[in-house]
């Protein structure tokens, strides 16, 4: 038997290590070996890194206060170009009334008249690009204040602005004007260790953060080594946590399939969207990883699978803390909400509520780091809000990994443990008091599961369907019996005992037919596990002393080989024996319960389940506790 257990040990590790090789490969090969930006900062903040020094030649652009200024600048000092005008004849037919001033008209055409005298900030040019000195030009209001003109006479300019020349000159400018401070060249020093993080520096970490795209030196090959060395570092720790919290995954090969490709493929799609242009990770809808690994496994291992993940490509992106705070609280706020999930208007609201705290977790780090809320920062909040919408489709999802990996569900069983199923519908009607029977057991084992742990679902589910069998042949099973007579009366005991033994063969059969799933199916195999027809057996003995038949009268098993089958083949034998007590007292139950119990320790039917005897007494305990209350027993109190 050890050597046995030894080759399937070997075999259970053999397997694992393929898998989780295959899975180590692809996420590595999925790496964007590139040179990444992987500071994280704050603006007023201690620089604890090392000295950090210019990678690569980069702009440090202008903020949008800074172009707006700018504009405003080229606006006030714009170049200034006019037309010339030959006045002096105009001025004369105006100024005809006022001879003392004739004689000067010739030296205001040669001084020039503007409007406006413009100021030292503007360039002045003729329309044809010369310069034009309008330092000395005249305005018409200084001619008639000189003069003492009144102010009705319209003395016309001999430069005028030409509006159309001074737009396109100032657009030009303006096509010119650098969106950059200047260029940062590679090698200087950036900030050193020990600095504080000020306005200055803190701009350009953000020029430099943004020129960062990886187009410098690729990863080395120790790199490389040292990245491959961490995929598999974390890969045996989950090896180690599965060994020691869930040995069934790496027990059933499809489990492993399943638990490595979700792990994986979460991976491998969020390393890939990081060489992505048009994707974001934030994207990456990694909320669908608790949802699945808690619909086919628990919610422990969803909340420790989510957690490796985040640390498995956490050195590979860029940003990583703003990463992992937003999807590991999406992450939590999904377990939380996820046991609501099987009804379509509470994952609606589970949706909504995941997406309200990965809108508090993108604002508290934009807050922290003072970032502005532009079009680039906003963008990583529309990404994660668009991967946590793609829960809405979790229930097809759930479907195909189902068919793929053939693994059950929760929502498949609470499916199945649904009355209205067809074959229990089927049970109900063709052997009722079967179905009573089962819908005993399964509150029974259901109740007892709670204390001790373990798939309350499952368990429930598969009480239900452990006695199908008997839908073939119900009139032989005392349960179905309405008269006093039994068809047993015209049989041996040897085809008494194959009838009632045959009734497990016959549930596999139907579960198949109907295309239960094994996990399921296990359930009708070891409910009696290799116990045999007792009262048959006994009355056979009576006849035949000398006559060793033992065989023919023990069922073919197996033996329960999980806490939850051994539950339910104890729930359904306590359920039938304490059934068939003449006088239920509180004395007879616990002395018929625990007599069953005893009976299954000691031939070993718990032998190949991962129970421990202080389960089977806690349980004990929760069976004398429930069928008293099933019965009605009254404490039995001392007589005064």
């Amino acid at each position: 038997m050890k050597g046995l257990d030894w080759l399937q040990s070997r075999q259970k590790w053999a397997y694992f290590i393929v898998v989780a090789a295959v899975s180590a490969v692809a996420i590595f090969l999925s790496i964007p070996f590139k040179a990444q930006f992987q500071y994280e900062y704050r603006l007023g903040q201690v620089w604890l890194e090392d000295d950090l020094i210019a990678p690569l030649d980069f702009a440090l652009p202008k903020s949008a206060e800074q172009m707006q200024e700018d504009r405003a600048t080229l606006e006030r000092s714009r170049d200034l170009f006019y037309d010339y005008n030959y006045a002096v004849d105009g001025w004369a037919e105006v100024l005809a009334s006022y001879p003392e001033v004739l004689d000067a008209l010739e030296g205001w055409q040669r001084r020039g008249v503007v409007e406006l005298v413009p100021s030292t900030t503007h360039q002045t040019f003729l329309h044809n690009g010369s310069p034009l000195d309008l330092s000395q030009a005249l305005t018409p209001e200084a001619i008639k204040a000189t003069y003492g003109l009144p102010d009705s006479l319209t003395i016309a300019p001999t430069f005028t602005l030409n509006e159309a020349l001074i737009d396109s000159a100032l657009a030009y400018k303006y096509d010119a004007l650098t969106p950059n401070k200047g260029i940062i060249l590679k090698g200087t020093p950036i900030i050193l260790r020990g600095a504080t993080l000020t306005q200055d520096k803190f701009e350009v970490l953000k020029a430099l953060e943004a020129n960062y795209d990886g187009s410098g030196e690729a990863v080395n090959l120790l790199g490389q080594l040292g990245a491959l060395l961490y995929i598999i570092l974390l890969i045996v720790a989950i090896a180690i946590y599965l060994n020691q919290y869930d040995p069934k995954i790496l027990a059933h090969s499809s489990s492993l399939n399943l638990y490595m490709f979700v792990i994986a493929g979460a991976a491998i799609t969020t390393l890939l969207s990081t060489s992505l242009t048009f994707l974001s990770p934030f994207a990456v809808p990694l909320v669908l990883l608790p949802v699945l690994i808690r619909s086919f496994f628990n919610d422990r291992l969803a909340l420790i699978s989510h957690i490796f993940l985040l640390l498995l490509v956490a050195p590979f992106i860029s940003g990583a803390v703003h990463f992992i705070v937003v999807q590991f609280a999406a992450g939590l706020m999904t377990l939380f909400n996820i046991r609501g999930i099987y009804k379509r208007s509470q994952l609606f609201q589970s949706t909504i509520a995941i997406m309200v705290v990965v809108v508090i977790a993108h604002l508290s780090i934009h807050l922290i780091r003072q970032m502005e809320w532009n079009t680039e920062a906003i963008q990583p909040l529309l990404s994660s809000l668009l991967g946590v919408l793609i829960l809405l489709f979790i229930f097809p999802l759930i479907y195909f990994f189902e068919r793929t990996f053939r693994v059950v569900s929760d929502l498949t069983l609470l499916e199945l443990s649904d009355t209205n199923n067809p074959l229990l519908k089927r049970l109900s009607k063709e052997a009722p008091g079967t179905f009573q029977h089962t819908m005993q057991v399964a509150n029974l084992a259901e109740y007892a599961t709670e204390l001790v742990g373990g798939n309350t679902l499952l368990v429930r589910t598969g009480a239900l369907y452990h006695d199908i069998g008997k839908i073939a042949n119900p009139q032989y099973f005392t349960e179905n019996q309405t008269s006093t007579t039994s068809p047993h009366d015209e049989l041996s005991y040897l085809e008494s005992a194959e009838i009632i033994i045959g009734h497990v063969t016959a549930g596999i059969e139907l579960a198949k037919k109907q295309r239960l799933p094994d996990i399921v199916v296990d359930f009708i195999r070891t409910h009696h596990g290799t116990s045999r027809v007792e009262y048959f057996y006994r009355k056979f003995k009576e006849d035949h002393q000398d006559v060793e038949q033992f065989e023919s009268f023990q069922y073919p098993g197996p033996k329960p080989f999980s806490k939850e089958t051994a539950i339910v083949m104890m729930s359904d034998a306590v359920e039938a024996s304490t059934r068939s007590l003449p006088e239920k007292t509180q004395s007879n139950l616990n002395t018929m319960i625990d007599r069953v119990i005893d009976h299954q320790l000691t031939t070993g039917q718990f032998d190949n389940a991962d129970i421990t005897l202080k389960e089977i007494n806690v349980i004990r305990d929760a069976f004398k506790k429930f069928m008293r209350g099933v019965y009605h027993v009254r404490i039995e109190y001392p007589k005064a």
